[in-house]
């Protein structure tokens, strides 16, 4: 052991070194090794994770009927979920009431409908209906209804404008377009 005389010696810098000095050895020896052994750890549980989760897809892709190859054959699957033309004024009705269920207030619509240019069989067009509506309601109820309109498979949202115009209010006015998706058979003309 060292005698007081000897700790004299070294001062008060030599006593802040030697203390550095078993700090630098306690992390070298002790607190690395552990912080090593956690990043191994979690590298472990990320190498695992992505096996599982590498497995899951291909179980997932193996069970799947039909894989589409080409654009044209996405193209004539998405072609036969959309809906005919008879279904459209149930659509844009639906619209509307799943607003009205959210508490929702849409005060006007404004309908744009077009034929889209290309086909997917002769005789046979798409047809786009947008509407544009300004809404007002909570802000929770505009989530809640536009999460809803996304689930319609034959419908898209084109935009959405949100204002509030006071911050501690959950009340915004919006101006949401959509788009409804269906097809329609055109008369072939003499």
């Amino acid at each position: 052991m060292m005698s007081l005389r000897t700790w004299q010696r070294f001062g008060l810098a030599g006593l802040l070194g030697a203390l550095l000095l078993g700090g630098a050895a306690w992390a070298h020896f002790v607190w690395l090794p552990r912080q090593q052994a956690q990043i191994d750890e979690w590298g472990s549980q990320v190498r695992r994770t992505r096996h599982e989760l590498q497995a899951a897809v291909q179980v997932q892709a193996s069970s799947q009927p039909e894989v589409l190859s080409t654009p044209d054959q996405a193209w004539q699957r998405l072609w036969q979920t959309l809906p005919g033309a008879d279904q459209r004024v149930t659509l844009q009705s639906q619209v509307l009431a799943q607003a009205r269920q959210q508490g929702l207030t849409v005060n006007s619509v404004q309908y744009l409908g077009s034929k889209q240019t290309w086909a997917a069989q002769e005789g046979a067009v798409l047809w786009r209906q947008r509407m544009v509506m300004p809404v007002e309601g909570g802000y929770g109820a505009v989530r809640i209804w536009l999460a809803q309109l996304l689930k319609e498979p034959a419908l898209s949202i084109d935009s959405l404008d949100l204002q509030r115009s006071d911050v501690m209010s959950d009340q915004v006015k919006a101006r949401v377009s959509v788009s409804l998706w269906w097809r329609r058979q055109e008369r072939a003309r003499p």
